[in-house]
Parts: C-alpha cells; structure tokens; sequence
C-alpha cells in the first residue's frame, strides 16, 4: 500500500482571525500607555503654570523679564490642553477596560486559542487510509476487476 501524504491547503484570508483580535489587544495596551502620559503631561503643564505664576506674584523683575517670563504661559497652556483633549479622548476606552478586565482576559485566551487554530490547519496533512487510489497505478481496474 502506498500511504501518500497529501498538504492540505486552505485559501488565506487576507487577515487572519487571530490578527483582528490581536490589533484590538494591542489598541487597549497603546491607549492605556497613551492615557498615563497625558495625564503626566497635563500634571507637568499645571505645575509650569504654576511656577511661573507664582514668578511672577513672588519675584521683582523687570518689566522685561516680566514680558519673558508672561511668553511662556501660552505653550504651555496649549501643551496642556493638548494633553487634556487626548485625556478625555481616551478616558470612555481606559473606563471600558477597567470594567471589562475579565472580558480582556478571555480576549488574550481566546486569541491563544485561535492561534493554535491556525498554526494546526497551516500544518495539516492527510495520509491515504487506504490503497483505493493505488488503482490508478493499476491502469484504471481495481482488484475486483472494476473499470474505472
């Protein structure tokens, strides 16, 4: 009998499943690193604001220095509302994921499972059971004597 192996071969999607799951994944990760460095920042500005603020009350410059020091209260002030607007932006997503932890847990279980999926149809095979092809090797008559 010979047991031929045959590849089995699948039509790839253009994007596998475990890649959509894996994108969102990767989104929850960027958007909780890119809240926390809002928040920094916002908390930078502020404290800026603050300084040169308190500069200003506390300290006698010259008008010159005055003018100078006034100057840096608009970048920062923009930089700040920059932070906040990503802040608030991201805020609805960083509630989401601290409700839905079991939810995200099951998500990285999931895509684990979904990749073992694909990695075992990217590797499957087939061997013959039987020698039932073998009668094409015997001119097209099997050993019952039938035609094919």
């Amino acid at each position: 009998m010979a047991n031929l192996i045959y590849r089995v071969e699948g039509v790839k999607s253009v994007m596998e499943n475990s890649k959509h799951i894996s994108d969102f994944l990767n989104f929850l990760e960027d958007i909780k690193m890119e809240y926390n460095i809002s928040v920094s920042i916002e908390k930078d500005a502020d404290a800026e604001t603050q300084d040169i603020l308190h500069r200003l009350e506390f300290e006698n410059d010259s008008c010159g220095n005055m003018v100078k020091i006034s100057q840096l209260i608009k970048p920062v002030r923009q930089k700040r509302r920059k932070a906040k607007r990503q802040k608030a932006e991201a805020e609805p997503v960083i509630q989401w994921i601290n409700r839905n932890t079991s939810t995200i847990h099951e998500l990285k279980k999931l895509l684990g499972d979904v990749r073992k999926a694909e990695e075992y149809n990217a590797n499957r095979y087939y061997i013959n059971k039987t020698d039932i092809l073998n009668v094409l090797e015997r001119g097209g008559e099997d050993e019952g004597g039938f035609n094919i």
